[in-house]
């Protein structure tokens, strides 16, 4: 079939589907008497009648009432006709219209929040401008798609098509809305912390504001905006409301609803920070007035205002706002919104001790946050940015020396004996860093083990079942103070676990915490002692941490388990040379009978762990860590028990 009949045949389609397609909750084609029909809906079809099999003016057709229907807020329908335009574009092979249209259609996706089909046209309408060489259209559909990027915190993606666009207007010397690329690109480096970065972008706009067509008014308004932003940062407050308010003043004059719920938004977050909570949530109520139906500014509204009712101990209010917004589909396109919500959602309900909530939004929380924060992204960011600024250097050394290159043989060849070289270099460091990273993730994982093996959620609840009872026992007193260690023990273990080495000291007392927390949840079941040489330094040794404490659970778990006498738990620390010695001795059934007994893995679980660790630290430092595990009984018949023998060696690089 050919394009001309093709695109007769489209029309046809096109007229029957649309003088059907519902306006509102009613349809075309079911009038109720003495309603009149949709006019731009009859304008469009009536035009798509006069355009016949004209390719050309079906599309100009569909793209002059997509047009129409965006500004009156019809974007799924606007989108349709965007969708038909852009595919005769295609068909007729005219890049240019192609370009411009799928610039439009993706604007029109990222409005309804769909952030995957945005990309996809972005990228569409990137591949057509580049084959029209129209340097501002590259730019600009460049920079749209970075801020894309920018809003879903995909940053490496962002400032590698940022600095495409900002590099395509600079090498054309096309100063046309050069403004908005600079404020666009700092906004990514504000997402990235850089506030100095952020701010040299924001400097370049402010300087070029009012140089001809090198700003329009929403790129001042974003100018202003981004210079509150950046004195809020620095707590320079009454320069940040400054700014804000010549946001607000110069929005209103233009009628731009957005500059003024954005300054009235910002203006808040100022009071906040000043700690006037009301006056904070009469802005973010005002500014409510001005959203538009924009997705992310109702997300981030009900964030900050959930944050404000949190302040002011209204919980119940604050979760409600938390809640909304975390089922909002578009919040998966908001990343750094998204990290806000899951933070209020656990917060807040650990305030209503809800703590079963609290720990799953927690966990949600971590996940999400090691996703955004990931240290390798923002380097990768540093380094895409230095390498723009080096390539703009080059391009124009290459400018001065084209000639003399073209000529010199020689230099050529010692060019690409150097790139050959890079590219090795490159492959090495690439190379090493797979090596790096795959050993952070065995260090990652085997952290993961060590902190699950101390605080396995049989414990916790257990500890908190125990507390529960003191509570309801009306013996506050003791509540307390087991909540008061247990909080202790918590903190210890979240803290250490992430840690390659702590203080002898430190690694005692938690064990004494811990083992505190047992005796609290088996009364009269066992006591226990911890013995240190007079000559141990222990502020000033260092050990792996948390390598004693799984023993010391075997002990009370497997080793006293089945003992009908009090239980007893020794714990010895003395030095010799440069090694500790640790002994934990029990007076339970002994490691070969509870073998025989024992109901779960727990113990190999531990002794796997253990032998990790080991291994571990032995790559690290080239010694050894020994341990030796007896029955008492099979050294003295008429005794029982176990007794563990730990040499750790004493090294100050731990």
């Amino acid at each position: 079939m050919s394009i001309n009949s093709a695109v007769r045949v489209l029309s046809c389609l096109l007229i029957g589907f649309l003088l059907t397609r519902p306006v509102g909750k009613k349809c075309l084609a079911q009038e109720e008497p003495g309603e009149s029909p949709d006019s731009t809906q009859l304008a469009f079809n009536k035009k798509i009648k006069e355009a016949g099999s004209d390719s050309i003016k079906i599309m100009h057709t569909c793209y002059e009432f997509g047009v129409q229907l965006d500004e009156n807020e019809e974007y799924e329908r606007s989108i349709e006709l965007f969708q038909t335009a852009l595919r005769i574009a295609k068909n007729i092979n005219d890049h240019k219209e192609a370009a411009k249209i799928a610039n439009y259609l993706a604007n029109q996706y990222a409005i309804i929040g769909n952030f995957s089909a945005s990309n996809k046209a972005y990228l569409t309408a990137l591949e057509n401008a580049k084959e029209t060489e129209d340097a501002g259209q590259i730019a600009k559909i460049s920079m749209n798609l970075a801020t894309n990027y920018n809003f879903t915190g995909d940053y490496d993606k962002a400032i590698q098509y940022g600095l495409y666009a900002l590099k395509t207007k600079e090498t054309a010397n096309n100063p046309e809305r050069i403004c908005y690329h600079y404020v666009t690109l700092g906004n990514i480096f504000k997402e990235t912390n850089n506030i100095n970065k952020w701010e040299e972008y924001v400097l370049k706009a402010y300087k070029m504001k009012d140089v001809a067509n090198c700003a329009s008014f929403s790129d001042i308004a974003k100018i202003y905006n981004s210079l509150g932003g950046i004195a809020e940062q620095r707590n320079e407050f009454d320069k940040a409301l400054s700014y804000y308010d010549t946001l607000h003043v110069l929005s209103t004059e233009h009628h731009f609803d957005q500059g003024i719920s954005t300054a009235l938004t910002n203006s808040a977050d100022i009071y906040r920070q000043l700690n006037n909570i009301p006056k904070a949530l009469e802005l973010a109520t005002e500014a409510e007035k001005y959203f538009g139906g924009n997705p992310y500014d109702e997300i981030f509204n009900n964030n900050f205002k959930s944050g404000l009712y949190q302040l002011t101990g209204e919980y119940s209010k604050a979760l409600k706002l938390a809640e909304e917004n975390i089922r909002k589909e578009e919040i998966e396109y908001y990343s750094t919104e998204k990290l806000k919500c899951l933070e209020l959602l656990y917060e807040l309900n650990v305030a209503l001790h809800r703590y079963p909530e609290a720990f799953a939004w927690n966990d949600s929380l971590r996940v999400t946050e090691n996703k955004l924060r990931d240290q390798e992204v923002r380097k990768s960011i540093e380094e895409l940015e230095t390498k723009y600024e080096t390539e703009k250097k080059e391009q124009q050394i290459e400018l001065l020396t084209t000639e003399n290159e073209l000529k010199n043989q020689r230099l050529r060849a010692g060019i690409v004996l150097l790139a050959v070289l890079l590219v090795v270099i490159v492959m090495i460091l690439y190379i090493l860093q797979i090596r790096r990273k795959q050993a952070r993730l065995a260090q990652n994982d085997l952290q993961q083990k060590v902190l699950r093996s101390q605080m396995n959620p049989h414990f916790i609840f257990n500890v908190l079942g125990s507390i529960q009872n003191y509570i309801m026992g009306n013996d506050t007193k003791k509540a307390a103070n087991y909540l008061a260690q247990f909080a202790s023990l918590t903190r210890s273990t979240l803290e250490y676990s992430a840690s390659e080495s702590i203080s002898l000291s430190d690694e005692i007392k938690m064990l004494a915490n811990y083992m505190e927390l047992e005796k609290m949840r088996k009364p009269g079941k066992f006591n226990f002692e911890i013995i240190t040489s007079e000559e141990l330094e222990a502020d000033f040794i260092r050990i792996p941490p948390m390598m004693i404490q799984p023993f010391v659970e075997n002990a009370i778990k497997h080793g006293l388990k089945n003992t009908e006498a009090k239980g007893l738990i020794q714990l010895s620390f003395h030095e010799k040379g440069n090694t500790l010695h640790i002994g934990i001795t029990d007076n339970g059934v002994g490691i070969n009978k509870a073998k025989e007994l024992k109901d779960d893995g727990h113990r190999s679980m531990a002794m796997q762990i253990f032998d990790e660790r080991c291994k571990l630290f032995f790559k690290k430092t080239k010694q050894h860590i020994t341990k030796t595990i007896t029955d008492i009984s099979e050294e003295t018949p008429e005794q029982q028990g176990t007794r563990i023998q730990i040499i750790i060696p004493v090294d100050t690089k731990l």
